[in-house]
């Protein structure tokens, strides 16, 4: 109660008055220009602030949490912590009109807080594929009263993965019509823990990628991002495996998870065909999918050249 007393003193010595809860958008937001002057912004999720920043609406961001590392001026940025785990005080201590958050932004307590103390709050869902990029970039655009640089940047994106989806269809065709009729199989790595190995199974970026790549995903019958157990790994017996960036600093790790138990008898561990991706585009709803995209054909390239 101290706290939650603490919180709405704070808010009123900031002079922010009481504002209603959205949590995608409001109409006092959509189309209001000189509310967008006056914009504060708390970016949360590294995906909100590339997207912000993508729509040349930075200026209003005033803090992000520590997932924001894209572009590189964002960087510089003041962080609050993890998305996951962000401070009420911390937030309100930038004086912010919004905050704009990925789906898992919290803790739990946070929205209601930050509503307490005057600050519109958008939690955007996401859909994790292709078109829930469009739709979070379309949200986005329309609360910082940028619609058509939304449209300009969703259609240079769907312009670019047709462009990438031509080819990956192009060379299945290929070995089809040289009758090796190649399927290749690809696991996501984002973590290895004493617990396991936690993997990329369906509704992910990467499962999104690998759909649009034409391979399939070792654990697409998972669901988000779980531990997936050693006899799992093996029985699906991936030809390569991606692993995020941030849990691979050099290429000795990479050598390293080639003998990990869960792998070393697959494919993909006997020829340590174990490539990195970077995280925040590898992961999370990115305008920068297209390249995470061409990132993944041309590690599977080999496997369609090879075969003749």
């Amino acid at each position: 109660m101290f706290k939650f007393i603490h919180y709405f003193l704070v808010a009123v010595s900031l002079g922010l008055g009481s504002t209603t809860w959205a949590q995608v958008k409001t109409s006092a937001d959509v189309g209001n220009h000189s509310a967008h002057k006056d914009m504060r912004i708390i970016a949360s999720g590294g995906s909100i602030t590339e997207i912000i920043y993508a729509l040349d609406k930075q200026q209003f961001i005033v803090a992000a949490d520590s997932t924001s590392m894209f572009p590189a001026a964002a960087e510089s940025l003041p962080k609050l912590g993890y998305f996951r785990q962000l401070s009420t005080e911390g937030i309100i201590g930038f004086q912010p009109t919004h905050l704009f958050g990925a789906q898992a932004t919290g803790p739990e307590s946070l929205p209601e807080q930050l509503k307490a103390a005057g600050i519109k709050v958008h939690i955007f869902n996401e859909q994790r594929d292709l078109d829930g990029l469009y739709q979070l970039v379309s949200e986005i655009g329309l609360l910082l009263d940028a619609p058509e640089k939304a449209t300009n940047l969703n259609n240079s994106i769907g312009k670019q993965v047709a462009e990438l989806k031509i080819k990956a269809q192009a060379r299945i065709n290929m070995s089809r019509s040289k009758r090796n009729n190649i399927k290749v199989t690809a696991l996501f790595i984002m973590s290895d823990s004493d617990r396991g190995l936690s993997v990329a199974g369906g509704n992910t970026v990467p499962q999104a990628l690998f759909n649009d790549a034409g391979i399939i995903n070792a654990a697409k019958g998972l669901h988000d991002y779980k531990v997936m157990d050693n006899e799992s790994i093996l029985a699906a017996n991936p030809d390569i495996i991606f692993v995020a960036s941030h849990r691979v600093k050099d290429g000795a790790a990479l050598q390293r998870l080639c003998q990990h138990p869960a792998l070393k008898a697959t494919i993909a561990g006997r020829n340590c065909a174990i490539s990195s991706m970077e995280s925040s585009s590898a992961l999370g709803l990115s305008p920068r999918y297209p390249q995470a995209l061409q990132t993944v054909l041309e590690r599977t390239a080999s496997f369609y050249t090879d075969a003749h």
